[in-house]
C-alpha cells in the first residue's frame, strides 16, 4: 500500500501569531534553497501551501516520521500547540482586507472507497485543517480524477485539472492543497512604458530579452550590503497587507551567494531596514524596471525534503503513519505544481509625496535585468506565500 501526497498550487495573475509564523518563515527559505538546487533555478513554489499540507501530515505521523517532519517545519512538540498555532496563522495570512487581493487555500483528502482512516485523524483534518474528504473508486482512476478535479474546481480554488488518472493508480489516499493568489499592484506599471530589453546572467553576459515593465514610483527601497543586494517592496492593494519583496543581487553576485546571507539576515531585518530608510529619507521616486514574466513549475519535492531531513516518510519500511490508518502506508511522492504571472496591471497609486533621500543626488534605479529572487508575503507575519527565482529570460 502507498499514500501519494499531491500538492498543487496556482498563482493566477499577480499584476504584479508571530512566534508560530517564524516556523513557516524559516521553512520557506530552506525549501526554496533546496528546490532551486533540484531544478534549473528558474522556479516558483508555494512554501506556505507545502507547509500547510505537511503540518496536517505531521499530525498523522509518529516516531521518526513525525520527528523529522516537525524538525523541518520547526513545529512544536505538543499537538494542540500545532493545531492552535496553525489556526491563528492561517486566519491572519488568508484574510485579505482589500478587494484588490484575492487569496484562497483549500485542502482536500481523497480516499479509496475501501480505505479507512481513524475517526480522530479525520476529525482533525476536517475541523482543524478545513479539508474536504471524499471517498472515490480508485480502481477507476480516470473517473476518480475527473470527480476529484470537479470538486477542487467547484470549491472556489480557481484551478483545474489538478490531478491525473496516474495519481490514483496503486494509491490509497491522496492529500491535495490548492492555493491561489490574485493581487493588483498598489502602484501599477503603465503598459505603454513596457519595452523589450536585454537580460543578463550572473556573469553579466547577455542571455536573452524580456518585456521590461517600468515605473517611477515612491516605494520602499534599500541597498542592503549584508545581502549584497538591492531590495524593493511592491505592495498589493490599498492596505499593503501583502507585498512582493524583490531581492536583486549586485552585478556578478550569484543568487546562491545571497541565499547564504539569509543565514544571518532575516525578513525582519529587511523590513526594518526598508522602514528605517522611509523614516530617515521619506519616500523618494525610484526608477523601477521589472520583467513581465510567467513561470510554471512542476517538481517532485521528495529530493528537497530529504535534504531537509524528511526521509522516513518516503520509505515503505520506515514510514510511520499509525495515527492515520491501521494499514501500512507511506508517501510515494510529493508533487508540487505552481504558476505565476506578473504583469503591469494594478490600481492607481494611493499616495503621492514629495520627499527625498538626503544622501542621494540622482534618482535611484532598481533595474532587474539579471537573476533575482522574489517573495510574495503577508507582511505582518512575514509569511512567505509564494517565492521563486527569475533567471531565464523570455518575452512574455
Amino acid at each position: 500500500m502507498k499514500i501519494i501526497v499531491i500538492l498543487t498550487f496556482c498563482f493566477a495573475c499577480a499584476y504584479a501569531a508571530p512566534e508560530f509564523s517564524g516556523r513557516a518563515r524559516n521553512f520557506s527559505l530552506e525549501l526554496l534553497q533546496f528546490t532551486q538546487l533540484e531544478t534549473d533555478g528558474h522556479i516558483v513554489i508555494s512554501p506556505f501551501g507545502i507547509w500547510t499540507l505537511l503540518t496536517g501530515i505531521a499530525l498523522g505521523a509518529s516516531g521518526k516520521s513525525k520527528t523529522q517532519i516537525s524538525h523541518a517545519l520547526f513545529l512544536p512538540r505538543n499537538q494542540k500547540a500545532i493545531i492552535n498555532g496553525y489556526a491563528n496563522l492561517t486566519e491572519t495570512v488568508l484574510d485579505p482586507t482589500s478587494p484588490d487581493v484575492q487569496l484562497a487555500s483549500k485542502n482536500f483528502m481523497f480516499l479509496d472507497r475501501d480505505f479507512h482512516i481513524y475517526p480522530e485523524f479525520q476529525s482533525v483534518i476536517t475541523n482543524d485543517f478545513n479539508a474536504m474528504i471524499r471517498n472515490l473508486n480508485f480502481k477507476d482512476p480516470s473517473a476518480a480524477a475527473q470527480t476529484a478535479n470537479a470538486l477542487i474546481s467547484n470549491s472556489g480554488a480557481k484551478v483545474s485539472n489538478v490531478l491525473t488518472s496516474d495519481d490514483f493508480t496503486n494509491s490509497r489516499l491522496i492529500l491535495t492543497n490548492a492555493i491561489t493568489f490574485r493581487g493588483l499592484w498598489q502602484s501599477p506599471f503603465n503598459k505603454t512604458d513596457t519595452s523589450e530589453e536585454k537580460f543578463y546572467n550572473e556573469d553579466n553576459k547577455e542571455i536573452g530579452r524580456v518585456n521590461m515593465m517600468y515605473q517611477r514610483g515612491q516605494l520602499p527601497f534599500s541597498n542592503i550590503k549584508e545581502l549584497k543586494s538591492l531590495v524593493m517592496e511592491l505592495p498589493y492593494g490599498k492596505e499593503g497587507k501583502y507585498v512582493m519583496l524583490v531581492v536583486l543581487p549586485y552585478p556578478k553576485v550569484k543568487v546562491y551567494d545571497v541565499y547564504q546571507q539569509f543565514q544571518t539576515v532575516t525578513f525582519s531585518d529587511i523590513f526594518t531596514r526598508l522602514q528605517e530608510d522611509v523614516d530617515n529619507y521619506g519616500l523618494e521616486d525610484v526608477d523601477i524596471k521589472l520583467p513581465r514574466f510567467k513561470i510554471s513549475t512542476n517538481v517532485v519535492m521528495n529530493g528537497p525534503l530529504i535534504k531537509m531531513g524528511v526521509v522516513d516518510i518516503f520509505d515503505p519500511n520506515k514510514a510511520s503513519f499509525e495515527r492515520i490508518s491501521p494499514e501500512s502506508i507511506y508517501v510515494s511522492a510529493i508533487v508540487h505544481k505552481a504558476d505565476i504571472e506578473v504583469t503591469e496591471s494594478g490600481t492607481v497609486a494611493s499616495a503621492e509625496t514629495s520627499a527625498y533621500f538626503a544622501d542621494r543626488i540622482s534618482t535611484p534605479r532598481f533595474n532587474a535585468n539579471r537573476p533575482f529572487l522574489y517573495f510574495i508575503m503577508e507582511k505582518a507575519t512575514e509569511t512567505v506565500i509564494f517565492s521563486g527565482i527569475y533567471s531565464k529570460p523570455s518575452v512574455f
